[in-house]
């Protein structure tokens, strides 16, 4: 993907179709089948079970659910049931409701009894099929997934489903005329924020457009409100900050690995961090200038489901539990929305790129990187820190704890002295800093 001038952003290399296996696609049926068949062993008791109807997921009520129940606890793969009249195949390893009748089927998915969802992969949510001599789509053999909570779900996704979302559907980034109201929107947004007073500059907004990944991350909003209640489903604004490259990446077919590395000991776990729209300038830290000196910054939605909190530092990669999906640095104001690799391909939906001159903070990067490794801050600089973080703590102690993690890092010697000094700046600001250092210098 060029970020270049010009009204459409096109792939720059078009990338060849994966050639079709040997035995006609039939290992892939197989692999999936055995997928399924260990997520039917690993499944509780179901406590809800959930088909694909008219554009949402329907609770199956009645008789049926008592005769789906027992049917699923003695582990038998299928089960006949009648609903609304009709009568029906109920599939559990290929999550498929079939109609008994006219051998159309609808997705099926559940919840079990510990709040772990299994649900079939986004691509299957919707489509109804022909059992005989109807079109077969590849769906079929695409893996299932849950919403968020289902450690087989990283199986197959991540980069590999963002290869695939690329290689089957066009990408486009339209560039908006600065008095397109969508413009005027979003880059307000990103220079309320703290961007402008350090001299940032916008230079471009582009849009967004993949029809196909929208439907893809509704249906999985759908699925989460299913799981976890509305407000689960409900998606938020978000910043993503990376190097061009990566970000042109994510605009051309997904996302496919995570930004993490950036954060180095500040990272909040091995996933795709994001921060709320009223932090640009943290995932703008994470940008990296192009060749023509833009950085470039996404304005994506999120689906964080159930988030639980991740320390600074952590190498968490997955959910610690079947009870969460994602994560955050803390849970009242975050700094740091965190998507893990097995979700990021369907539960971030990239929908604006600001890109962006900034020398202040070009400076800083190409300061950063040119500094050696870090060594271990002398006594002398470490004791002169908990004084000046106890009068922080005083001026803004919902502040405190992330300051804190950060001069861990420092004394620890993963950070320097002038990276942490960096972070309070921006952080804490110069203002609260400036007060601190009259009181100190007054006592």
């Amino acid at each position: 993907m060029d970020f270049s001038s010009g009204n459409v952003v096109k792939p720059a290399i078009a990338r060849p179709e994966a050639a079709a296996s040997a035995d006609g696609g039939a290992s892939v049926g197989a692999s999936a089948l055995l997928r399924g068949w260990r997520e039917f062993r690993r499944s509780g008791a179901p406590a809800r079970f959930l088909c694909f109807e008219e554009g949402g997921w329907v609770d199956v009520t009645g008789e049926a659910v008592l005769q789906l129940r027992p049917a699923f606890l003695e582990r038998r793969a299928m089960a006949e049931a009648a609903c609304g009249g009709r009568e029906y195949l109920f599939d559990f390893l290929r999550m498929a409701r079939i109609d008994a009748d006219t051998g159309e089927e609808a997705a099926l998915g559940w919840i079990d009894d510990r709040g772990a969802c299994f649900f079939p992969a986004p691509d299957c949510g919707g489509r109804k099929r022909k059992r005989d001599g109807g079109d077969a789509p590849e769906e079929d053999e695409a893996e299932s997934s849950s919403s968020g909570v289902d450690e087989r779900s990283g199986e197959g996704r991540g980069a590999d489903g963002a290869k695939r979302r690329s290689r089957a559907r066009g990408s486009s980034a339209a560039r908006l005329e600065p008095n397109d109201k969508y413009y005027q929107v979003v880059s307000k947004l990103f220079l309320s924020y703290g961007m402008e007073p350090r001299g940032a500059v916008i230079t471009a907004v582009r849009k967004v457009t993949h029809a196909a990944w929208a439907r893809e991350f509704q249906k999985q909003g759908q699925l989460l409100a299913a799981a976890r209640g509305a407000a689960a489903g409900t998606p938020k604004f978000a910043w993503y900050g990376a190097s061009a490259d990566d970000v042109a990446a994510v605009v051309d077919g997904g996302f496919a690995k995570t930004n993490a590395p950036r954060l180095g000991p500040y990272k909040h776990g091995d996933g795709v961090h994001l921060s709320p729209p009223q932090y640009p300038y943290t995932s703008a830290m994470l940008t990296k200038a192009d060749g023509s000196g833009e950085m470039h910054i996404v304005l994506c939605r999120v689906l964080l489901g159930r988030p639980e909190v991740v320390p600074a530092g952590s190498s968490q990669s997955r959910p610690s539990s079947d009870e969460f999906d994602t994560a955050v640095d803390k849970l009242e104001n975050p700094m740091w929305y965190v998507v893990w690799s097995k979700d990021m391909d369907t539960r971030i939906l990239p929908e604006y790129v600001v890109s962006f001159k900034c020398s202040k903070l070009q400076e800083m990067h190409e300061s950063s990187e040119a500094t050696s490794k870090p060594k271990k801050p002398s006594p002398a600089a470490r004791d002169m820190f908990p004084t000046l973080i106890a009068e922080i703590e005083q001026m803004v102690p919902h502040k405190c704890d992330a300051v804190k993690q950060s001069y861990n890092s420092f004394k620890m010697g993963r950070v320097k002295k002038e990276a942490f000094i960096r972070f309070l700046r921006n952080y804490i600001g110069d203002k609260v800093l400036t007060a601190v250092a009259k009181k100190l210098r007054a006592s």
